[in-house]
C-alpha cells in the first residue's frame, strides 16, 4: 500500500497562509537579490547586500580574521565570529573560494536547523517517520515540538508566497536565505530587524555534519557521463500531459549519447602505449572530485574537463592538452551546450599543461586534482612514476633523467605546490616528500 503524507501539525495554517496579509505583502515585495562579492587584496568585498541588518549591508567588506568558516553549499555562506552570517550566491561563488584558497580560512559542513524547519513549506511532502525523526533531530539540537511549531507559524505566509504564489515550486531545500529574503518582502523594517536577529541566533544551533563519505555513484567514466548529460540534453517543450513521455524519450537519447562517449573514450584511454595516462587516472581523478565537490563553482564542467582533459595523449607530441579540448568541446557543441561554457571547459584542459597559474577557482582545482597523485601514498607514487617512464620509453635514459628532474623540481620548487586549501592540508606534505625522493633516485648512478 502506498504510504499517506506525514502531518507537521501545521497543516491548517499552510491551508489559511493565503488569507494572511503577510502572503500577498510577501508577493508584492518580493525582489531579485543582485548582490555580488569580489575579493580585493586581503578582503572580501559584498556589493548590493540585500538584508539591512547584515554586517557588510548595503557594501561592505570582511578580512580573514573576523570570519569563524565558510559553509560551502547554495547559498555558501560565511560565518562571522560576532554571529553574523552572509550569503554568496552562486554566480560570485569563484571570489569565494579563491579568497578560501588565498587565506586558508577554515571551511565547515553543517546541518541547518532551518532547512528542516522551513521543511513543510517544500513542494512535496514526507512520511510520517521522515517527520518524526526531524522533529527528533531538532530538539537534539535545542529545538522542541513547541518551538518549531512557533518559527513554522510565523514564517508561514511568507514561505507559502515565496515557494507557491511566486511558483518558484522548490521541493529540495529551503534555508535561512530563502526565510530572509521572504520575511524580507512581508516586515516592516523594524520587525525584519528583529526577525532576522532572531533568526541569525537560531543558526548558531546549526551542528557540525557526521563524517562525510564521498559518494562513488560518479566515479566511473559512465556514470560521470550519465550524470552530466542527464542535465545538459537540451530539453524540449510541452504540455505537462506530455512531459512522461518527452522525458523517457530525453533520457533514451541520454544513454545512447552515454554509451557511444564511454565506448569512444574507453578505447582511447585504453590504447596500448598508455600506461598512467589511463582509465584507471581517469577515474582516481573523479574520486578525487568526489571528495572536495562542495569546492566546485561549476561542478559538471569540471567533471568533463577531468573526462577529457587526457582523452589524445601521445608522449612524442606537445599538443595533447590542445586536442583533447577539441575532443570536449566537439561533444558538448553535438548536446548544444552555450559558448561561454565550452571556453571555460577548454581552458581548463589547456591548464593541465601545468604551464601557467589558474586563472579560476575550478582551474586550480582540476589543477590539484590532476596533481594529487603527487601525495599518494608511497607505493603509489612510485608505481606512477615508474608508469610515466614507460610512457616515455623511447627516450634515451641520460636524456629522460634530466627532463624528469627539470619537471619535478618545477613543483617541488613551488610554494605552495597545491593551489586549493582542501589539497594543501592533504596532501602537501606527502607530495614533497615523494617528489623529493624520486629526485633524489632520479640522480643516483645507474649500476
Amino acid at each position: 500500500m502506498k504510504p499517506k503524507p506525514g502531518r507537521y501539525g501545521i497543516e491548517g495554517w499552510l491551508r489559511r497562509s493565503w488569507l494572511h496579509t503577510g502572503y500577498w505583502k510577501t508577493l508584492s515585495g518580493l525582489r531579485a537579490d543582485r548582490s555580488s562579492v569580489v575579493v580585493d587584496g586581503a578582503s572580501l568585498c559584498f556589493i548590493d547586500y540585500p538584508f539591512e541588518p547584515a554586517t557588510v549591508f548595503p557594501t561592505g567588506a570582511v578580512t580573514a580574521d573576523q570570519i569563524a568558516e565558510v559553509n560551502l553549499g547554495r547559498p555558501s555562506h560565511v560565518r562571522l565570529k560576532n554571529g553574523d552570517i552572509l550569503f554568496v550566491s552562486q554566480p560570485s561563488k569563484d571570489a569565494l573560494v579563491t579568497f578560501i584558497n588565498r587565506t586558508d580560512v577554515k571551511t565547515e559542513r553543517r546541518g541547518s536547523v532551518w532547512a528542516a524547519l522551513l521543511d513543510p513549506f517544500l513542494d512535496t511532502w514526507e512520511e510520517q517517520a521522515t517527520i518524526d525523526a526531524q522533529f527528533a533531530w531538532l530538539a537534539k539540537v535545542g529545538v522542541d515540538r513547541d518551538a518549531a511549531d512557533r518559527w513554522r507559524r510565523e514564517a508561514a505566509p511568507a514561505m507559502v508566497a515565496y515557494n507557491f504564489g511566486t511558483r518558484l515550486w522548490e521541493w529540495t531545500m529551503l534555508d535561512l536565505y530563502d526565510v530572509l529574503r521572504a520575511q524580507r518582502a512581508r516586515l516592516s523594517g523594524t520587525a525584519f530587524a528583529d526577525f532576522y536577529s532572531r533568526a541569525m541566533r537560531l543558526a548558531q544551533l546549526d551542528p557540525l555534519s557526521e563524517d562525510w563519505i564521498p559518494s562513488t555513484e560518479t566515479a566511473s567514466v559512465s556514470s560521470t557521463l550519465f550524470a552530466v548529460l542527464i542535465e545538459w540534453y537540451p530539453r524540449e517543450n510541452g504540455s505537462l500531459k506530455s512531459f512522461s513521455k518527452r522525458w523517457d524519450a530525453r533520457t533514451e537519447h541520454v544513454k545512447q549519447w552515454q554509451q557511444k562517449l564511454t565506448a569512444e573514450l574507453t578505447s582511447s584511454y585504453s590504447e596500448a602505449h598508455r600506461r598512467y595516462h589511463t582509465l584507471v587516472h581517469i577515474e582516481y581523478c573523479l574520486r578525487q572530485l568526489n571528495s572536495v565537490w562542495n569546492y566546485a563553482v561549476r561542478l559538471n564542467e569540471i567533471r568533463w574537463a577531468i573526462l577529457f582533459h587526457d582523452a589524445i595523449y601521445d608522449s612524442r607530441r606537445d599538443d595533447n592538452e590542445a586536442r583533447s579540448a577539441d575532443w570536449a568541446c566537439k561533444a558538448m557543441e553535438e548536446v548544444k551546450r552555450p559558448a561561454d561554457e565550452q571556453a571555460r571547459v577548454r581552458a581548463m584542459i589547456l591548464a593541465t599543461a601545468h604551464a601557467g597559474e589558474p586563472r579560476t577557482a575550478d582551474e586550480a582545482l582540476l589543477l590539484d586534482i590532476d596533481l594529487s597523485i603527487f601525495g599518494a601514498d608511497e607505493a603509489i607514487f612510485d608505481e606512477y612514476d615508474r608508469s610515466i617512464r614507460t610512457e616515455y620509453n623511447w627516450v634515451p635514459a641520460s636524456a629522460y633523467r634530466e627532463a624528469r628532474a627539470k619537471v619535478l623540481g618545477s613543483f617541488v620548487n613551488r610554494e605552495p605546490l597545491y593551489r586549493t586549501v582542501s589539497f594543501r592540508q592533504r596532501y602537501e606534505a606527502t607530495a614533497r616528500k615523494n617528489i623529493e625522493r624520486a629526485l633524489r633516485m632520479n640522480r643516483a648512478p645507474r649500476l
